[in-house]
């Protein structure tokens, strides 16, 4: 048999061309942005609400003898608001966590090795116990800087919304573990006005974290969205005047 006729059943060449990294589509995220900041906006409302509830709970166990009628109406307004809150949390939580995925994942669009973690860590960080206390700013801040358009801003842009929200969500988190136990601990009056002391302090601390967190979502939307529109501009073609 010839050369010829055994090259033909001989394996193929070797591939050279080279096959560039997945680059993930880019999800525009300002819908969920949208959702969380009315999430966010009921979420100050029912903390002072709840602030309200504990001041009143405070003045009726400082007043010396306290009304049964009174402080049925205390524990009837604490309870209502606790359960509004309680409410509130699992769809805020839930929303986040899909928006927190969703600029992670367009992090990749932009810069597929500004982050050091995998996507999925966008969403298992927050269920890892004390890794959940800095894991998710980590991440973030990679998601910060692989949104910011160098071009435009050279030295970057402020991350004063994101670190004051993270700040005041971790102390707002351990103060509240804290305060429950200690009210629901309580046996006297001292003791009871003591933890809604630390309740007011707790529902005041979540309520600014809410707030930095509505600055925090919408500015990192935004500086995404921009983002995007200035590439999409650079790919396709300009109508020309």
């Amino acid at each position: 048999m010839s050369d010829t006729s055994q090259n033909s059943f001989g394996p193929p060449p070797a591939a050279t061309a080279y096959l560039p990294p997945y680059v993930p589509p880019f999800r525009p995220p300002a819908d969920l942005a949208t959702a969380l900041t009315v999430l966010f906006s009921l979420t100050i409302g029912v903390d002072l609400l709840l602030t309200a509830a504990f001041v009143y709970v405070r003045q009726l166990l400082g007043s010396g003898s306290v009304a049964y009628d009174d402080l049925t109406r205390a524990d009837g307004f604490q309870t209502l608001s606790s359960a509004l809150q309680t409410l509130l949390l699992v769809p805020t939580a839930v929303l986040f966590i899909i928006w927190f995925y969703r600029v992670r994942k367009n992090a990749d669009f932009f810069a597929p090795d500004a982050c050091e973690m995998k996507s999925g860590w966008a969403i298992g960080a927050w269920f890892i116990p004390i890794g959940n206390l800095w894991l998710p700013r980590k991440i973030a801040g990679q998601v910060w800087n692989a949104s910011t358009d160098w071009e435009s801003e050279p030295r970057g842009t402020s991350q004063t919304s994101m670190n004051v929200w993270w700040v005041l969500f971790v102390a707002s988190s351990l103060i509240d573990r804290f305060s429950i136990t200690e009210y629901s601990d309580g046996a006297g009056a001292t003791e009871l006005k003591s933890a809604a002391g630390m309740m007011i302090f707790f529902c005041v601390l979540d309520a600014m974290a809410a707030v930095f967190a509505i600055l925090f979502v919408r500015k990192l939307t935004r500086m995404q969205l921009d983002k995007a529109t200035a590439r999409w501009k650079q790919i396709l073609p300009q109508p020309q005047p």
